[in-house]
């Protein structure tokens, strides 16, 4: 597929520079450019990178002026430009509407129009499926979920009892929605189970990467709002209340009864204590353990976490310990000598060793 630098231009609303009629063939980041790409920069450095390679256009922000004789798009946010180009060079195929052969249906089970469900899935009884939603292989969705519109569920995901999630929601290979959360009251000898018999409600546009583990209510609902990202391998437990447009990356793991305020950023490997708040556009640095609250729009960092300026702060005075210590052990030995001069002139006899 190729298209004019004009036809370009006006899919992201930017300002042509240049030829509008350069006809280009894709899309690619700067290192991965080749002839007749179009690739973005969002600085200084990166035009000189972009202007120096094979791509034929340069999609600039509006300050960054490109040399005579070079085309591009003035547009105000580049990266965002260039993700709503990539599908119009690279759409998704069409999936066939309809039920496999090989999968199971059960009763009182509504699909909406265009609904694909491949092989070997399993869609149990009173299963709600909104227009055009894919489930792929091996997808098993217990009685009475529902499933909004335009979603997408990858290969093997299983979602359990009584789930509701909305439209456009994609989950990926692997992902258990549903499942019971790990609740158990231990009886003098033993563990006994506190029975989970709440739901998941995951809210409309949200896209859940592979192997995510989602679990259900003790009572009420595990939330996950609306917008929010979630990378591979991310926890979350049961009574989690996660806001809008969240971002969560890979390998996070959240206790139970977390609260995750909105536009709130949780970096990899990041975990969180049961009963934890953070608050509305903070972060929660990588590998950070969550054992206080972090108030809205801040940055914690560490274990325990702590706002990150106090961080910064310890590892600098951390790094000047060896010359303090130098420093310490001088002034000791200049103290002892003193001392030692003092005692010959009192006459005091030394100090035993």
């Amino acid at each position: 597929m190729e298209l004019t630098l004009q036809a370009a231009a006006d899919h992201v609303k930017g300002r042509v520079l240049g030829d509008p009629a350069l006809r280009v063939r894709g899309v690619a980041p700067i290192l991965d450019a080749a002839a007749g790409e179009l690739t973005f920069a969002e600085n200084e450095r990166w035009l000189t990178q972009a202007l120096a390679s094979p791509a034929a256009a340069v999609m600039v922000p509006p300050g960054l002026v490109l040399p005579e004789g070079r085309s591009g798009i003035a547009v105000e946010n580049p990266k965002l430009a260039f993700a709503r180009l990539l599908p119009l060079f690279h759409p998704d195929p069409a999936p066939a509407s309809g039920v496999h052969a090989t999968a199971v249906v059960g009763s009182d089970v509504r699909l909406g129009d265009g609904v694909a469900i491949g092989p070997h899935a399993v869609v149990g009884d009173g299963v709600s499926i909104g227009a055009r939603t894919r489930l792929e292989a091996g997808v098993v969705v217990g009685d009475g979920v529902s499933i909004g519109a335009d979603g997408f569920l990858g290969a093997r995901v299983s979602v359990y009892p009584r789930v509701t999630i909305g439209d456009r929601v994609r989950i990926h290979a692997g992902s258990v929605i549903g499942a019971d959360g790990f609740g158990y009251v231990f009886d003098r000898d033993h563990y006994e189970k506190i029975p989970q018999v709440g739901t998941v409600v995951i809210e409309d546009d949200v896209e859940l990467g592979a192997n995510v583990c989602v679990d259900r209510a003790t009572l009420g609902a595990t939330r996950i709002g609306r917008g929010t990202k979630i990378d591979n391998q991310v926890q979350v437990a049961h009574n989690d209340q996660i806001g809008r447009h969240v971002t969560m990356s890979g390998q996070v793991g959240l206790a139970g009864s977390v609260t995750v305020g909105d536009y709130a950023v949780l970096a990899g490997k990041a975990a969180a204590a049961d009963h934890i708040t953070i608050g509305a556009r903070a972060v929660l640095a990588a590998a950070s353990v969550a054992v206080q609250d972090v108030p809205p729009g801040e940055t914690h960092w560490g274990n325990p976490n702590r706002p990150i300026q106090a961080v910064m702060r310890q590892i600098a005075a951390l790094a000047r310990l060896p010359e303090l210590m130098r420093q310490l052990r001088a002034g000791y030995t200049r103290l002892q000598a003193a001392e030692e001069k003092l005692d010959r002139l009192e006459g005091r006899p030394p100090p035993r060793t």
